[in-house]
This record gives structure tokens, sequence and C-alpha cells, in this order.
């Protein structure tokens, strides 16, 4: 009974529950949805975000070794060519064919080499040419002319340079009396003038007919023959840059070295970076700079020149060369400690990229402009003339005032560079008038500058990558200044009571800093990669760069 009654029980329950489940189930009917209600976006899938399934690559299979060439031994003396290539074609299982005018006779001693170095060493003594065909048959032709061409990339010009230095003194006798009349002469003269002819298409073809065994000139002494002769051997077409050449075989070998060694050295470059810089010495270094402390006090500049520890500089200049290696700028780390001296004055700091052997000029100038004035005098009047009045002209002369480098490079050995380097620095010192009696006669001013030049013309050699320094200009300048009460000022005996009188002595040294670099790459992935952040990113315009503002628009009609 009490089973059964446990059983009803739970029953019980159960319906219980189900009922109350079912009635919680009662809910409210569902609203419609407004129009305006924000709804979540249905989320899309993007297929390019999706990456592409990565395939295993292939397994490659192991290399292959080569196998060995054969090697053979030749040993013979004074043996007919045609009789010993049979021979060789023979032993060597080669097909060949041999021409019948290939003729003469071979000593080789060959001990185990390959078919080919054989063949080569037999060429050299008798004149050949051979190759193998499509069907690896050796043919051997006679070594007649034939025609090839050259391919030579450079500029198709012609230069000529020409520069002088001439330096003069003389002192002018007055009275009528020539210097020859008073015992002697007091005239001083010192020149260095210099010349390069640079014609690079005349020359190479010159060199071509050398090699060739012919003269440039040797149609002068054989008739049309001779210069038939040369005109049907080198052709050069500057234009193009292309040279044909009819020669041997062997004859196109020494061609082909001698263009490729032309072509390797005439068109390396070299980055000259120059800096001219003045210094106003101070009082405890009016000697001027002194190199050797310089030297001390620098841990990583090394002077390549032994200097001595005195405070002087040869005249007129001294040269020293400074190391690069250490510092990633010498020529700053050595104008910085410059400063110990006085104060500095950077004049000029140009770049200029030259080719080897090829004059460069750089020039950062004013053109000063100044008049030449002469005067024709009028005429008074007269009763029975009438005067004319004066008569001016005037030319406009200019006279160039600023920075002026001439270089020139040469590349050897080990990449060392030697320069014929001119750096000229002028400027105007004062304006003196012109003493032509006709000038002050008439009432007419005329004011002519002053030039003073400081230049250095010098032959130098340095390593690329270091630096050359030329300095020891030194030049005395004296300043005054006056003021004073305008009447008192000028009256004898009291002047200096109501005036001021300032002078001031200055001594300057002029230090230029000459840099070679060898450029065999001119890329900026190569050796110029230290400028490329001075220059627009590729593929973009230079306006995104530059502030540069469009030029207007014409509105009329012309």
């Amino acid at each position: 009974m009490i089973n059964l009654f446990n059983m009803i029980s739970r029953q019980l329950v159960l319906i219980v529950s189900l009922v109350t489940l079912t009635a919680c189930q009662t809910s409210l009917p569902e609203r419609p949805t407004s129009g305006r209600h924000i709804e979540a976006p249905a989320r899309t899938i993007d297929s390019s975000s999706i990456p592409e399934v990565v395939r295993p690559a292939p397994v490659l299979p192991p290399p292959t070794a080569r196998s060995a060439p054969e090697l053979y031994t030749v040993i013979v003396q004074d043996t007919p060519v045609r009789e010993l290539l049979f021979v060789i074609a023979r032993d060597t299982a080669t097909n060949i064919d041999v021409h019948p005018n290939v003729t003469g006779n071979v000593s080789i001693n060959a001990v185990d080499q390959t078919l080919p170095q054989i063949i080569e060493r037999i060429n050299r003594q008798v004149d050949f040419r051979w190759h193998f065909d499509q069907d690896a048959t050796l043919v051997i032709e006679p070594d007649t002319p034939f025609l090839r061409t050259y391919r030579l990339d450079y500029v198709n010009v012609s230069r000529e340079a020409n520069t002088g230095l001439n330096i003069a003194t003389s002192i002018v006798q007055v009275g009528g009396t020539s210097s020859q009349q008073s015992g002697g002469s007091n005239n001083s003269t010192a020149s260095i003038s210099q010349s390069s002819s640079n014609n690079f298409w005349t020359t190479i073809e010159a060199n071509i007919l050398s090699l060739l065994g012919e003269s440039a000139n040797s149609g002068s002494g054989e008739g049309e023959d001779g210069s038939s002769s040369i005109s049907t051997s080198v052709t050069v077409n500057p234009e193009s840059g292309l040279i044909s050449v009819n020669a041997s075989a062997r004859q196109h070998r020494d061609i082909a070295a001698f263009i490729e060694s032309v072509s390797s050295r005439s068109l390396t470059q070299v980055l000259i970076e120059a800096t001219v810089v003045e210094v106003s010495l101070n009082d405890d270094n009016q000697s001027g700079v002194d190199w050797a402390a310089i030297s001390r006090d620098s841990g990583q500049i090394d002077f390549i020149q032994s200097l001595t520890g005195i405070n002087m500089s040869d005249p007129p200049a001294s040269m020293l060369t400074i190391d690069r290696t250490g510092t990633p700028d010498a020529i700053a780390a050595t104008i910085r400690m410059l400063s110990e001296f006085g104060d500095l004055r950077v004049l000029s700091s140009p770049k200029i990229m030259a080719l080897n052997n090829q004059a460069a000029m750089l020039r950062v100038v004013d053109n000063r402009v100044y008049f030449s004035i002469e005067v024709e005098p009028g005429t008074p009047a007269t009763a029975t003339t009438p005067g004319t009045a004066a008569l001016y002209t005037s030319q406009v002369q200019t006279v160039p005032v600023g920075f002026v480098m001439s270089v020139t490079p040469q590349i050897g050995d080990n990449d060392q560079v030697t320069l014929n380097v001119r750096p000229t620095i002028s400027r105007i010192v004062r304006f003196v008038n012109d003493p032509n009696p006709a000038l002050a006669e008439a009432g007419v001013t005329n004011a002519v500058p002053e030039i003073q030049i400081r230049e250095i013309e010098s032959i130098l050699k340095v390593f690329s990558g270091q630096v050359a320094v030329l300095g020891g200009l030194m030049q005395d300048s004296l300043e005054s200044n006056s003021a004073g009460l305008p009447v008192a000022s000028r009256l004898p005996g009291i002047r200096n009571l109501f005036s001021y009188r300032r002078e001031q002595a200055s001594k300057t040294e002029l230090i230029v800093f000459i840099r070679p670099v060898v450029i065999r790459q001119p890329s900026l992935d190569a050796e110029l990669q230290e400028y490329r952040q001075f220059l627009p990113t590729s593929g973009l315009p230079i306006s995104n760069h530059f502030d540069i503002q469009p030029l207007p628009q014409a509105t009329g009609q012309r």
C-alpha cells in the first residue's frame, strides 16, 4: 500500500509541473516591427580577404654531378698542322673539317688538357679560326679578315681646356729715363699655362688603326690604296657609338680587349666635394692654423703627412691629407675643430662630378658691372663758329666676383686620384676713381672696382675618400673708423679732442678642403645612396615635394 501511495504521489507532482510549464509559455501577441527600426546589417564575407591556398613547392631532384671532361696529351715537334689536327680528331673521335689553306708547322707539349685548350694553343702558333658547328664538327678555317661591330657608349663631343696664371711686377720710372739707361730692369714675371685637348672618337680610331698595324696618315705616302685600306678597315660612327672593324680573329681579340679597357676607365667618374673656409684668426693664433694640434686633439682623424709642432704654414700654401676612415664626415669634423683658432666663415661648398681625365669647372660668381667712360671735350664758341658740347662715350664692363674652381681628375690604380685643381676666390676691396684728366675737367666721376684674388693652382694625388687640405693663404686687413663733431674735428691742434678714431687689424687664412670619391656605379642603390634622401620619391611629381606655383594663364588674345 505504501508503494502504491508513493507512485500516485509522484504522478500527481509530474502532472502539476506540466500544467505550470504550460501556463508559463503563454505570451503576448507579436507586434509588427517599425520601418524606422535600426537592425543589424547582414554579415557578408569578403572573398578578397580570404588567402589563397598555399600549395607546397615540388621537391627538386638532387643535382647530378657533371662528368669530368676528357683530358688528352699531345707532344709533337715541328709537325705540319694539318696532320696534327687529323690525328687529334681520330684519337678524340671528333669530326673535323680543315680548310686547304690552313698550313704551317706546330711544336707543342700539352699534358692532360681538354680538346678546346689544345686547339687554342695550336691557334697561337698557326693563324686560323675554329668553332664547333651544330653537328659538333670541329671546323678549321683560314683567319681571313671579317667585319665585327663594337659598341662604345661615349658622348660625341670634342673639348679643349686652356688655363693660365701670369704674375708680373714692374716699376715705372718717371722723368723720361728708361730702365735700361739707369743700369738695370725692375721687371719680374712668372707664368703657368696648361692646355688639354680631348677628342675621344678621333683618338680611339687612331688607336685601333695602330693596333691593326696601320698609320692614321698612311694615305699620304701610299696614294689612294693606302687611304682606301684605312677607310675599309675601321669605320667609326660617333653619333650612334658604334665602331666597325674589318680584321682577323687575332686582331679582333686585341681590339676587343682594348675597347673594354678604354670603356672601363674612361667612363669611371669622380665625385669632387670642395669646401672653402675662411678663418679669422684670434690673437693667440696669428701665425696660422696649427694642424699638428688638430691631429693631436682628434682621435678619429688621421693626417697622412707627418707634421711638426711648429704653428706655422709654409708660404704661400701647404698641403696635407686627411684619412676618412674612422669618421663619417672628416670635412665637417675638421671644420668644427678649426673654430678653436678663430671665427669661421664657409665661403662655398660645391660638389661636382667629372669623368676620368675630363676637365670640369664650377662658378659661383656675381658679374659686377662698371663703366669705362671716354670724354671728347667740346670746343668753345667763337665769333665765326658755334661751340660744340662735350661727347661722352661709356662702355659696359663686367668683372666676376665670387668662387671659381676648375679641376681635372685622373684615376690610377688602387683608386688613387690625381687632381689638377685651381680654386679662385675674388672679392671687391674698394672702388677707385678714374684719374683721367678729361673726366676731372668735365666733372665726371668714374669708379672702377679694385679686385682682390686669392687662388691656388696645384697638382696633387690622394686616394679615393681622403681629404686634401690646401691652406696657408693668409691676409692682413686694417679697418679704420672715425667720427667727430662736424667743425671742431677738422681744426688743427684740437681736432683729436672732438673726434674718435678706431683702427682694428685682423688676419684671415683661407683653407680649401677637396675630397675626391671614385664612382664606378653611379646609382642611388650603390655608391650614391647617401644622396637618396635629398631627392623626391620616385614616381611622384615634383610639385608634391616643392612649393611650385603654376604659371598664370594669359587672358588676352595675341
